[in-house]
């Protein structure tokens, strides 16, 4: 499929979820799952309309799931309803840049020493296994309003 193919199918997707929001809200099931059961049935297990061939459509899968996690990080951060300024930010600062440097470094310390990767691709295995969450962050964000709670919105 082209470029504007999976831009349509992910739009289309998008507004379907949007649109049906409030059914899904009252299922047992997060918005995630409902997506990956999208996914199955779209893809060769279900009716095969998405060809599953990640080589050749490398660079559109790149494109999309960045589209995605900015996607869910803005909408995350918009729920949160918190100026920039506020005192609060300070403990998911320390979540953000602490916890992650240190995620990253202990990461690539394993990769070099305990799989024998050199420098660059230990530091890269850290960045990718990093915890980046945007589906947890949704899941977990504290509702909008003044009242956060300290736990929810510093992981969020």
């Amino acid at each position: 499929m082209s470029n504007a193919t999976w831009a349509l199918l992910a739009g289309l997707i998008l507004i379907a979820m949007m649109l049906i929001g409030t059914l899904v809200s009252r299922l047992p099931l997060s918005g995630a799952m409902i997506y990956l059961g999208l996914g199955v049935l779209l893809g060769p297990y279900g009716i095969a309309v998405i060809d599953l061939a990640p080589i050749a459509h490398a660079a559109t899968l790149e494109l999309m799931t960045e589209v995605a996690l900015l996607i869910s990080l803005f909408s995350v951060g918009l729920k949160l309803e918190v100026p920039m300024l506020d005192h609060r930010w300070i403990a998911p600062y320390r979540l953000a840049f602490v916890s992650m440097a240190l995620t990253v470094g202990l990461i690539a310390v394993v990769g070099m020493f305990g799989l024998g990767l050199p420098l660059g691709a230990a530091v890269l295995l850290g960045a990718i296994l990093a915890p980046t969450d945007p589906v947890l962050a949704s899941a977990i964000q504290s509702e909008p309003g003044s009242d956060h709670e300290p736990t929810r919105f510093s992981l969020a």
